[in-house]
């Protein structure tokens, strides 16, 4: 009677293949770094060996590539897709977001270099080539401001390690660290009874909505404290609309609005609407520039932006490139900021 050794180790499985043992290790670890036929003969043949990862060893190794000393000129990329030079240094949220990737490369010992898709003259393919030339593997991409709900590049993804920053669609998809906005919704409603507010309304940003897989009507509904009458309390609105919402809000008779983004409450009808009822103002993207008096939730772009450093940082220390097959979204839903009446009224215990 044949009986499988107790345990199967990389250097059987390499001497049974005949290939070296780095071989091995490539290909247990899905790496793209050896050609797709020999990858799956290896594992076709750790199966029928009986091969089985040492839970404790995977541990220490990835324990071993997270702690290296990642060399000086070890590189990421920070790719801004179609985002000019300009844009990108203007733009409050894209500042903050790239703050926060540069922060979060430096803690893990890598240095950041900017590449835009949009500079004159520029191609996906060249910019390829570029990133290429130069070595770099690990990519972090931008969140895309401009109004496309879907995103493609294209690049021979099996040469990089990516990350995107934000909610929009990859094709390929590829991994994701974004804003969690069906939490957020529900985390402002959850909030905004704690204050009394029992009917809130909600206008949502078209392309806003398109790009969050209507994550935040959804999470409207799911948790408004009025879940009856909820579908008829939330707009999905277009900046610059000519409609007149005021005449909505006041047969709405809410006690609270909340904003995907504060432009919104100029839309016509709505600040003079909004300040006849005495509503109580919430965004779910407030950020230091916020007006004053206005609460919501902090989305916290800059942590988000360094937990995509952290997804490449993942896959290289697992030698790992290439479009996965099933990507990792990180989302976070952010924390609350009260608004700065309340927190006023509240620290001197009165109106």
């Amino acid at each position: 009677m044949n009986r499988k050794p107790a345990h199967v180790t990389m250097a059987q499985i390499a001497a049974e293949a005949g290939v070296a043992r780095a071989t091995v290790s490539y290909a247990l670890r899905g790496s793209f770094k050896i050609p797709a036929k020999t990858a799956a003969m290896v594992r076709a043949t750790a199966e029928r060996l009986g091969y089985r990862p040492n839970p404790r060893v995977t541990a220490l190794m990835a324990h071993i590539r997270g702690s290296r000393s990642v060399p000086a000129e070890e590189r990421i990329a920070f790719v801004w897709v179609h985002t000019s030079r300009a844009e990108a240094r203007q733009n409050a949220f894209l500042k903050l977001v790239f703050a926060g990737t540069r922060e979060r490369a430096g803690q893990m010992g890598f240095a950041l270099e900017e590449f835009w898709t949009s500079d004159p003259g520029m191609t996906n393919r060249r910019l390829e080539q570029i990133l290429r030339a130069r070595g770099i593997v690990g990519v972090v991409l931008s969140p895309v401001t401009t109004a496309e709900s879907a995103v493609a590049l294209d690049w021979d993804w099996r040469q990089f390690a990516p990350a995107v920053i934000g909610n929009v669609t990859w094709t390929p998809e590829l991994h994701h660290a974004g804003h969690h906005h069906f939490l957020a919704m529900r985390l402002a409603l959850i909030e905004l009874a704690k204050l009394g507010c029992k009917r809130p309304v909600a206008l949502i940003e078209a392309t806003v909505h398109e790009r969050n897989k209507h994550a935040s009507v959804a999470g409207f509904l799911a948790h408004h404290p009025q879940a009856a009458s909820a579908r008829g309390l939330v707009r999905v609105v277009t900046r610059g609309a000519a409609a007149d919402l005021g005449p909505w809000l006041r047969a709405a008779r809410p006690d609270a609005l909340i904003v995907s983004h504060t432009d919104l409450f100029d839309l016509r009808g709505v600040e003079v609407a909004a300040k006849e009822l005495r509503v109580e103002r919430v965004t779910l993207n407030w950020t230091k520039g916020t007006p004053h008096g206005i609460g919501g939730v902090d989305a916290c772009h800059d942590r988000v932006a360094g937990h995509a450093v952290d997804l490449v940082a993942a896959q290289l220390n697992a030698n790992e490139t290439g479009a996965p097959d099933f990507p990792r979204m990180m989302l976070f839903p952010g924390r609350w900021v009260a608004p700065a009446v309340v927190r006023k009224e509240r620290a001197g215990g009165g109106k």
